[in-house]
């Protein structure tokens, strides 16, 4: 894949910067073609997203909402 999981993590953090100020960046965990990433909230997983390793788009995982909820 063109885009590595340091630049996964980094375009990551700057979707959070911006849509979720506070959030951090876990580690990146890679798939077929993608890297899902735990997002963080101090010591608190809120929830999922995604970078796609073609073209680094990014999308959170808002169907896990829930899941995370229940967890917490």
């Amino acid at each position: 894949m063109p885009i590595s999981e340091r630049e996964a993590l980094t375009l990551a953090q700057a979707f959070l910067d911006k849509k979720y100020p506070g959030a951090v960046v876990e580690e990146a965990h890679h798939f077929y073609g993608y890297y899902t990433i735990h997002v963080l909230k101090g010591d608190v997983i809120l929830g999922m997203l995604s970078v796609n390793g073609y073209s680094g788009s990014v999308w959170y995982h808002t169907c896990m909402e829930h899941i995370f909820r229940l967890e917490v």
